[in-house]
């Protein structure tokens, strides 16, 4: 008999940030770590030791030793800490020899890839795409796809559909209904000092002009006639989202919005206590934040991409967003729109049936088998 299949789970960013990448490592180790037939050890940059849980020695990105070596090799700080995790991680091959190393972190996968024949165990590499990262894949084993038309667009450039899976990204969904009591919600907002007297438009992401596009976000909220709803946006903060900070400033007025930082699981409130949630990316590698939306039973307004139709699965508004008042548009149609808790339940649900653990693990576990299989063909 077989022993279990051995996972690393590895994401140095884990304990250290709280985006997609990293939240969805977290989930995915505690939704997975029972899974029949799995031995799972997560490696992470931060956090709690625990017997299946260990910290990897690394310069954190959010550091300035971090920043200063990222610029000294023309990159940054996020590559910087990948780096600094190999010597720990490839000890703990070594020691533990596992069958499988799941990652994200493609600069780790690469020195990974590179010195697999020196560090002496013959682990595959499987890369999670959710960046996403653009095909061929030439320096990994085989690749985690987490949405259709990333596994089409790989296909497409002559990647082979054996060397890769199609298996979306998990996410715990509550029991029960969404709530959308309108007491609850009041209360919340008291408690985090939001209007209570106004809708609420909420954005999560990080905080730029960049991917997340949050200065768009505010451009299209300035164009609502007064009074207009009170905007959120909750994410990274950090030297590029002054930008943005100065325009909300200048075009809403700080009595007109916030704009905050905090750890994932304080998140929870702020999408019980909004009214819509929007989010002004034209492209996503899966956009997780949507799923969080959905099983608090907010509406939702996105970019009209293969990804986010995916993702979204005909719960949510979609639109051109590469358009200046596109959004403002949309906005101007749902904000009327009362949020019945039958609508609610209805988006929870649609998360649940597809992208629950439960629903997912088999897939999951069948994904890590088939990457095995190269070098163990008698794996099932």
């Amino acid at each position: 008999m077989h022993r279990p299949l051995r996972i690393f789970f590895s994401c140095s960013g884990v304990g250290i940030i709280d985006r997609g990448i990293e939240t969805f490592f977290r989930e995915a180790f505690d939704g997975l770590r029972d899974t029949e037939g799995l031995d799972i050890t997560l490696y992470k940059g931060a956090g709690e030791e625990k017997p299946d849980e260990h910290v990897l020695w690394n310069v954190p990105r959010t550091g300035r030793i971090a920043r200063f070596l990222g610029a000294c090799v023309r990159r940054n700080s996020y590559v910087a800490e990948q780096l600094s995790t190999f010597p720990s991680i490839a000890r703990a091959i070594r020691k533990h020899q596992p069958d499988v190393i799941f990652y994200s972190d493609s600069n780790l996968g690469f020195q990974l890839f590179r010195w697999r024949r020196q560090i002496g165990v013959p682990f595959q590499l499987l890369f999670s795409n959710a960046g996403p990262c653009d095909p061929p894949f030439p320096r990994t084993d085989y690749v985690h796809q987490v949405t259709p038309f990333n596994f089409e667009k790989a296909v497409a450039a002559g990647v082979a559909p054996e060397s890769q899976r199609m298996v979306p990204y998990g996410i715990f969904v509550p029991g029960g209904t969404a709530d959308v009591n309108e007491p609850i919600k009041l209360q919340l907002r008291r408690e985090m000092q939001l209007p209570l007297d106004r809708k609420i438009v909420l954005s999560v992401g990080w905080i730029s002009e960049q991917q997340k596009r949050m200065d768009y976000v505010v451009s299209e909220i300035a164009r609502l006639a007064t009074p207009r709803p009170y905007l959120v946006l909750l994410g990274l903060i950090d030297q590029d989202s002054g930008i943005v900070l100065d325009l909300a400033r200048a075009k809403l007025g700080t009595e007109n919005f916030t704009a905050r930082s905090m750890p994932h699981a304080q998140v929870t409130d702020y999408y019980r206590a909004a009214d819509i949630f929007v989010l002004g990316s034209l492209q996503e590698g899966f956009g997780r934040v949507f799923l969080e939306a959905l099983i608090h039973g907010l509406p939702v307004i996105a970019h009209d991409h293969p990804v986010m139709r995916f993702v979204l699965g005909g719960h949510g508004r979609l639109a051109d967003l590469s358009k200046a008042g596109a959004l403002s548009e949309q906005l101007r149609f749902a904000l009327p729109t009362q949020n019945t808790p039958e609508a609610a339940a209805e988006r929870r649900e649609s998360v649940r049936q597809r992208f629950n653990w439960t629903v997912l693990a088999p897939q999951y576990r069948d994904m890590f088998i088939d990457c095995a299989r190269r070098v163990q063909p008698s794996l099932r």
